[in-house]
């Protein structure tokens, strides 16, 4: 007999960014963090699907400082009834400087 149990886990954040009329928003929300890594927020701003926003923890599990981490909206869903649109996020990385990736394609071991 093989089931499968649909763990999500629930944060309280705060989401800042652009929307959809290209107005900035600050907005506190649940980040809700499904199995597989999938990230999803409701919103009551609509996002542009590619849209980044910067997302900060406001939970008593961050102690200390909690920085803002960059996402992009993916699959941004229509409004629901209450008014709140459904976003799925992937979170940005920086990419390597031109400088950095030149090293390394030369045979460079260390960048510095």
């Amino acid at each position: 007999m093989s089931f499968t149990i649909d763990q999500q886990d629930s944060y309280r954040v705060e989401v800042s960014g652009w929307d959809k009329s290209q107005d900035f928003f600050v907005e506190k929300t649940m980040l809700d963090w499904r199995e597989r890594g999938i990230q999803e927020i409701s919103l009551q701003s609509t996002l542009r699907e590619g849209s980044v926003v910067f997302v900060q923890l406001l939970s008593p599990l961050a102690k200390g400082i909690s920085f803002p981490v960059a996402y992009q909206a993916v699959n941004v869903g229509p409004r629901n009834d209450s008014g709140k649109s459904r976003a799925r996020l992937e979170q940005l990385h920086p990419r390597a400087s031109y400088r950095d990736v030149m090293a390394l394609s030369s045979g460079q071991t260390e960048v510095a």
